[in-house]
């Protein structure tokens, strides 16, 4: 699937986790990227991290993003080399590659 100019997939990893897209961006590389709705429970915060950082052994350059519903949980993410941010943000955010056609 395609989607914001990237080829789109979900992304189950070989620990068996999951992260809910992988966006390969053909200027830009890899995002590894996860939704979290509700990041108040210190296991449900640990648990979308535990998935991206599994993912990321498997895709070594791919950004790591965490999309955040909930803007208090944003505080939360406290993680090296995940980029944390509010899902409408990041929603209304033209990528970098589109701003240059």
């Amino acid at each position: 699937m395609e989607r914001r100019g990237a080829e789109v997939r979900y992304v189950k990893t070989s620990e068996g986790l999951e992260v809910d897209f992988l966006a390969q961006h053909r200027a830009a590389g890899e995002e590894l990227i996860q939704v979290g709705a509700d990041l108040s429970a210190v296991e449900t915060l640990a648990r979308e991290l535990r998935a991206l950082g599994a993912a990321a052994k498997e895709h070594p350059r791919a950004v790591r993003r965490l999309l955040v519903l909930d803007r208090d949980g944003l505080a939360r993410v406290r993680e090296p080399g995940v980029e944390a941010q509010p899902a409408q943000e990041w929603l209304l955010t033209v990528p970098r590659e589109q701003l240059e056609t």
